[in-house]
């Protein structure tokens, strides 16, 4: 069935876009009009369209999956529950990957693959559940279980993000007021001394000279900073600049265990969600590796995942590769031993997750004293190169 692409204004004034599947333009124009939608551009799309190409946000992600899982587990069919879904997006490619989604299902594919042909929207993990609740004939379950991890997911990012903003505003700030500073009011006061006849202090002349050097040469440090940033990229696009990267963030000092635990907290609820759907360990070894984002945990995951192959329990074929943590083996033999492999990762992933959060938080606490003090220290600077001079100038006048 074809697919109509969509701008209208709602009643209230609001905008709205979307898609629409109808057999013919008129009867998309009339579907839009019985929702209430006055559409003012309507054009044909191909129902197995590219995937957009920005990715969805993760509290509308999950927002969607909750909505969805309710709607099927009330007994609604699930092309009805995609398309109450996608109507109350706010978002205007999740409502279309939700559509193609429904209109995909109608043809008969199922619901996993449906879904897996908007990618930047539905990742492979989230296919893969939905796959397994296919499967077992527990989708509404798995769609709460992904509602869960999907929603864990949206708090942690939101946690960083929110403990991130006041050092990066203050960060900015301060570049922002030094810079106008330097190329402004320090050249003021240098004319004015000129004008005057009396000679700059020493802090001042410094400051002069390397505002002059910035002006100077300051195409010369872009075009530098652009190449080695070229440079840098396309090494780090190799596999063994990438490894040498990963394995240095994981040695740094204190930034290093943040990253470590972030990851292996990822993988660890990743892993819980996919056994507790029914999928087996080995294809959820390969799913939850693929979130760990650094090439070492990654290698020492597929390490883990051939022992698993072979026929090796979980936790020694994590314990052998030395990159995990020891908390996660032991829970992942107390649950292999008890048969409770999923609650035992799920334990683990919310440890993890709690001291990435504690050591996030303490490092906002002690950066914010920080910035205050290297405020300081720039105001300081500007107060030697610039008051200072002046209460000179000032004195000389009188």
């Amino acid at each position: 069935m074809p697919v109509f692409a969509y701008r209208g204004l709602r009643p209230s004034g609001g905008a709205e876009s979307g898609v629409v599947d109808a057999t013919s333009t008129r009867g998309a124009w009339q579907a839009l009009r019985a929702r209430g939608v006055f559409p003012t551009e309507l054009r044909a799309e191909a129902a197995r369209a590219s995937a957009p190409a920005r990715r969805v946000a993760a509290a509308e992600l999950a927002a969607a999956t909750r909505q969805l899982a309710t709607l099927v587990a009330a007994s609604l069919p699930v092309a009805e529950a995609l398309e109450v879904v996608a109507e109350q997006a706010a978002d205007p490619v999740l409502c279309r990957a939700l559509t193609l989604a429904r209109i995909r299902l109608g043809e008969g594919e199922p619901l996993a693959r449906a879904l897996g042909a908007s990618p930047r929207v539905f990742s492979a993990l989230y296919c893969d559940l939905v796959h397994a609740g296919e499967a077992s004939g527990a989708l509404p379950t798995v769609l709460e279980r992904l509602a869960e991890h999907t929603e864990a997911t949206a708090a942690l990012r939101a946690r960083l993000r929110a403990a991130l903003t006041y050092p990066l505003v203050m960060t900015a700030t301060t570049a922002l007021v030094l810079a106008f500073l330097l190329v402004w009011v320090v050249p003021q006061v240098a004319q004015l001394f000129a004008d005057t006849g009396t000679p700059l202090p020493l802090a001042t002349r410094a400051l002069l000279g390397l505002v002059s050097l910035a002006r100077a040469t300051w195409w010369l440090a872009l075009l530098v900073a652009l190449a080695g940033g070229v440079a840098w990229r396309r090494w780090a696009a190799t596999p063994a600049g990438r490894a040498r990267i990963d394995a240095g963030l994981l040695r740094l000092p204190l930034a290093g265990r943040l990253i470590a635990r972030a990851a292996v907290a990822r993988f660890a609820r990743t892993l819980a969600t996919l056994v507790a759907s029914g999928v087996p360990l080995e294809a959820a070894l390969d799913v939850a590796t693929a979130v760990l984002g650094n090439r070492t945990l990654v290698d020492a995951a597929a390490a883990a995942r051939a022992a698993v192959r072979r026929g090796e329990a979980l936790a020694p074929a994590l314990g052998r590769t030395g990159a995990f943590p020891p908390l996660l083996v032991r829970l992942a033999a107390v649950g292999e031993r008890g048969g409770s492999l999923a609650t035992s990762l799920e334990r683990a992933a919310r440890s993890y997750e709690a001291e990435v959060d504690t050591a996030v938080s303490a490092a906002t606490a002690l950066l914010e004293p920080v910035l205050i003090v290297a405020m300081g220290g720039v105001v300081l600077l500007l107060v030697v190169a610039v008051l200072v001079p002046i209460f000179a100038l000032n004195q000389v006048v009188r």
